[in-house]
């Protein structure tokens, strides 16, 4: 499972093994862990809820043991309260695993996560969620609260989608009399209700077509970075300056390396190759990732942070919108015959651009064919 924040568990619990019989000083308690943001905009919610562990041996050994860090068996609800704070709705989240995790210390076979199926509309932005969670056979309940992003609040500036409509993104220069000519262009958006930490990603969408007939459809992110707002009332407004250059120099970063390069044939792109995410996180959300953000001092020593009650960890919220664009002329040609880029074999799909470029290049070809 992956979310669109990539939030790092660190140091929680190793304690190391699941055995009862230990040598220490003070009795052992288990300490439930939770991770878990609502987002209306996705149809199933995810929650990660584990507990710490114990032992008298290597920490990273135990880690990679799955029954270490999950609950034999556990109640989860998620209860939906309105503005005047009466429970309106009570949901049982269900249990689930999931494969195909990122290599690291902890167990990589299968991990259980709960969820709730939430077809559009079944979360209210203006209503606030409780989780719940009791534990039998360890007599313990723990929980936390969130309320949601105002996902219609958060909206991309009208100049900044007419012009990516009209224009396209651009990022080299329109008037394609040389190559290496960067543009810079400019996002703008509106912070919504609740939101305080604002992400954007650029998604380039391509596909690779290998020689022997094979393709697959491929895409490579770039995270433009965040910003805080200065409130969570929704009354600001953001933008972020988008390097002409770096766009280039980012791809040719990720794909420098890439190991079945020699077996590409070309790689094309169509009218919505250029897709901008926009996440906006709670207040709670951004706290936790700025406690979590790599130490730069030399204290070493992090504060936690949690506001899950008798437990640790983030239960919060996020809202992601997109916004697809085409890309300029000037970017296709940049793309396809630029110094930087040129090596990677991209090419236009779109005629229409094919024949516009090749008429203000005198002949420059940045088709496929």
């Amino acid at each position: 499972m992956k979310f669109f924040f990539k939030v790092v568990f660190i140091n929680l619990f190793f304690l190391s093994s699941c055995e009862t019989d230990f040598d220490l000083n003070a009795p052992y308690e288990t300490v439930p862990v939770v991770y878990g943001l609502l987002d209306q905009s996705l149809d199933t919610q995810f929650i990660k809820i584990n507990k710490s562990y114990l032992g008298n041996t290597n920490n990273v050994a135990f880690a990679s043991i799955n029954d270490c860090t999950q609950f034999n068996f556990i109640i989860a609800l998620l209860e939906e309260y309105n503005q005047s704070n009466n429970l309106t709705r009570v949901d049982t989240l269900r249990e689930m695993y999931v494969s195909d995790l990122d290599e690291g210390i902890f167990y990589e076979g299968s991990q259980k996560i709960y969820y709730l199926e939430t077809p559009d509309s079944y979360l209210n932005d203006d209503y606030t969620y409780k989780l719940n969670v009791s534990a039998p056979d360890k007599n313990i309940n723990f929980g936390s609260e969130t309320e949601l992003i105002n996902g219609n609040g958060l909206i991309f500036d009208y100049l900044s989608k007419i012009t990516l409509q009209l224009n396209g993104f651009r990022c080299a220069d329109n008037d394609l009399a040389t190559l290496d000519e960067f543009f810079s262009p400019r996002l703008e958006w509106n912070t919504t209700l609740n939101g305080k930490r604002y992400e954007l990603i650029l998604r380039l969408h391509f596909t690779e077509h290998f020689i022997g007939g094979i393709s697959e459809s491929k895409f490579i992110d770039w995270d433009l970075g965040h910003q805080t707002s200065i409130s969570t009332d929704g009354s600001e407004t953001m933008f972020k300056i988008i390097s002409g250059s770096s766009f280039f120099e980012m791809i040719n970063s990720k794909l420098s390396n890439y190991s079945l390069e020699q077996d590409v044939l070309k790689r094309t792109f169509g009218s919505d190759a250029i897709e901008f995410f926009l996440t906006a996180g709670n207040d709670d959300l951004n706290t936790y990732m700025q406690v979590n953000e790599p130490v730069t001092s030399i204290v070493m020593e992090r504060p936690i942070f949690t506001n899950v009650e008798n437990g640790i960890g983030l239960f919060g919220s996020k809202f992601s919108k997109s916004l697809t664009s085409f890309m300029s002329n000037g970017t296709v040609l940049e793309l396809c015959k630029g110094q930087v880029t040129e090596k990677y074999k991209f090419c236009c799909d779109s005629s229409e651009q094919v024949i516009a470029i090749s008429n203000l290049t005198g002949g420059v070809n940045v088709g496929c064919n």
